[in-house]
């Protein structure tokens, strides 16, 4: 365990976090292998918490991008309807990408990350 859970507040970070995998999942699905998830088969989503700003991801699940690899991560406490952000596991240069708008639709940046029109 990465972090001690408080109730409610973890519950429903969780269960953001797991509704925007969900979402991005079929986001990506409609775009037939412009990228994909790490796994597709797992024991359990190992939710963990960064100790630099407290966000959440699925450590053992990332996003595949060619043949490039990106944590998708959670800001902590976040208001927002649809918090996801992508960032390149090897390259601390790389600034974060929101993968929603406001209304779930993948951001002009995401989809300029997996190489599909907006």
């Amino acid at each position: 365990m990465s972090y001690r859970r408080v109730i409610p507040r973890d519950l429903f970070n969780e269960a953001s976090l797991l509704k925007c995998y969900g979402r991005l999942y079929i986001a990506l699905e409609k775009l037939n292998g412009a990228a994909r998830f790490s796994a597709e088969d797992l024991a359990s989503f190992d939710i963990v918490q960064s100790e630099d700003d407290g966000s959440i991801t699925v450590r053992n699940l990332s996003l595949i991008v060619g043949v490039n690899e990106y944590s998708l991560w959670r800001p902590l406490n976040s208001r927002g309807r649809w918090p996801l952000y992508a960032s390149a596991t090897d390259d601390p240069d790389f600034d974060p990408v929101a993968v929603f708008t406001d209304e779930g639709e993948l951001t002009v940046d995401m989809c300029n990350l997996i190489g599909r029109q907006p």
